[in-house]
């Protein structure tokens, strides 16, 4: 059960947002193997001010950062979030953000940190 947060600039409209955050949650569904109805996502539309990304770190070519923060039961290897970095990547290209753009964090907890609500406390 992801939490995804994702973070972009208010120049990009809402129906480019929500095309970003469908590209982001197929690309965890397909890189992680979860079920489709896994949907938690929070937009940020922020001031252009508010978002720093050094523009050539680690030698890529930064000029509209997508930030995207997952939050998730730590539960996959490496190689399956390599697939999911990968997976979030190519399908926000295909919306028309450049792999260079594209920042993925995740954090991990324990499934005892979570309370969906629908099923009650665990």
């Amino acid at each position: 059960m992801p939490l995804v947060t994702i973070e972009v600039s208010e120049s990009i409209s809402a129906e480019t947002r929500r095309k970003y955050a469908d590209a982001i949650h197929e690309g965890l569904v397909e890189g992680l193997g979860m079920d489709a109805a896994d949907r938690f996502q929070v937009i940020h539309p922020l001031p252009a001010g508010h978002i720093i990304a050094d523009p050539n770190y680690l030698g890529g070519e930064r000029r509209e950062v997508v930030y995207i923060r997952v939050q998730m039961v730590s539960m996959y290897d490496k190689e399956t979030k390599s697939k999911m970095f990968d997976a979030v990547a190519r399908r926000l290209e295909a919306e028309g953000v450049r792999p260079d753009d594209v920042f993925v964090v995740i954090t991990e907890n324990l499934l005892e940190d979570w309370y969906p609500g629908a099923r009650g406390a665990r």
